[in-house]
């Protein structure tokens, strides 16, 4: 998806967001979680904290703290289960007051658009952000379903992580490769392995597929490289990278790292922006270490601070 079409439908977003309402709805000073919380507890009988946090995709933690200040505000009236850590939620006379005052101020703003709008683009116009709330939510659940996992010992992971990388080089950008270029994952031990800690990481997808990698490989006492990190085709701009990139920080960080260094090659350059993105910047191939490793299909060269 092209970055231009990327920040005009933000745009759009955000004017959305504004036109709303959203950005003024602040009654009271509560927080738009608050009065979102409100909204959903109406829609189902005996509501619960855990089941209005996953709608809300709100941590259940700070689900019970906005639910306390409901309750507490009287909007929210409870009763206790079996379980008596699990509270069944329901609006008080008063909460139902408030989700009036709620129902008047929003169907003003839509009444309002819609007169606008013939009928035939109101469908359109419900159709179309119907069709992108579920794209956006099936877009979260592959996030969350991709796992991080640490580099085992096993051969025929390993051979299926190679089998990865080496399908992005040859077919999708068409770099001739070595047969033992990536034979630094089998050796995973000599290059990854330090700290009494492996180094290198894969992604999995719900399939248990493998479909991303990085690694961390040691310089000196202060200096770290990026090594081998790759994403198929299929997962890119759906937060693998990042999850990826936080695991290799989080490393960084423990091993006192304060500096990461990587080569990549003029072809990768999503890759490039994705780095420029996160603080590398360019250097020159006579700026590295004097103890990085150069690997022969490289020729672009970054070089990052470690960020918490």
């Amino acid at each position: 998806m092209k970055e231009k079409k990327i920040d005009t439908l933000r745009h759009h977003s955000r004017k959305l967001i504004r036109e709303l309402g959203m950005l003024q709805f602040n009654k009271g000073k509560k927080t738009t979680s608050y009065w979102h919380a409100l909204i959903e507890i109406s829609k189902e009988p005996d509501m619960t904290i855990s089941k209005l946090g996953n709608s809300l995709l709100i941590s259940t933690s700070a689900m019970s703290r906005i639910v306390n200040t409901l309750i507490e505000d009287k909007l929210v009236a409870f009763r206790e289960g079996s379980d008596k850590r699990e509270k069944y939620l329901s609006l008080t006379e008063k909460g139902q007051h408030e989700l009036h005052y709620i129902d008047e101020f929003s169907n003003e703003k839509i009444i309002g658009a819609f007169e606008f709008l013939s009928e035939e683009d109101q469908n359109h116009i419900i159709s179309a952000i119907h069709k992108y709330g579920e794209a956006l939510e099936k877009g979260r659940l592959m996030r969350e379903q991709v796992k991080i996992h640490t580099l085992s010992t096993s051969r025929a992971l390993r051979k299926q992580i190679m089998a990865m990388i080496e399908t992005i080089q040859r077919n999708e950008f068409f770099i001739p490769i070595s047969p033992d270029i990536n034979d630094g994952i089998l050796r995973a031990e000599e290059e990854y392995y330090y700290h009494n800690t492996s180094n290198f990481w894969y992604a999995i997808d719900d399939q248990g597929s493998v479909i991303g990698c990085i690694g961390l490989k040691k310089i000196n006492v202060k200096e770290g490289e990026i090594k081998k990190f790759f994403v198929d085709q299929r997962y890119r701009g759906k937060g693998v990278a990042q999850k990826l990139m936080d695991v290799l920080f989080k490393a960084a960080l423990k091993h006192n790292f304060e500096t990461l260094y990587l080569g990549t090659t003029d072809k990768f350059l999503a890759a490039q922006r994705f780095y420029e993105k996160h603080g590398f910047s360019r250097i020159s191939k006579e700026e590295l270490p004097s103890e990085f490793v150069l690997c022969p299909v490289d020729s672009v060269f970054f070089k990052g601070k470690v960020r918490p």
